[in-house]
């Protein structure tokens, strides 16, 4: 395969996996505290849409079959400074929360 990666674009059946917490977001940037559920399940569609073109991407990216490292995410973010930063520090915190968890 000259290491090209294929990568299908499959259709995925609405979970409603984020709900709870799109409400509360919402909530929390002025919306009322029970947003429409059309709302909603329109920003999740766009959530699920995101991630899963970020993580197309990355497989893309990645050269290696059925594996995709942070290093990928990092290159496809690369040219959005806020987003990578963002994923910095996230990691930055899941270290330091893995060091205090050996810690005790």
């Amino acid at each position: 395969m000259d290491g090209q990666v294929e990568v299908t674009n499959k259709q995925f059946q609405r979970h409603k996996l984020f709900t709870r917490e799109l409400s509360m977001l919402m909530y929390g940037f002025g919306d009322t505290m029970s947003p429409l559920p059309e709302s909603v399940d329109v920003l999740e569609d766009i959530l699920v849409d995101y991630v899963n073109n970020m993580c197309v991407q990355a497989a893309k990216v990645s050269g290696r079959k059925n594996k995709v490292a942070v290093e990928d995410f990092k290159f496809i973010l690369r040219k959005d400074p806020k987003k990578l930063a963002r994923v910095e520090e996230l990691l930055a915190m899941n270290k330091e929360i893995e060091v205090a968890r050996t810690m005790f």
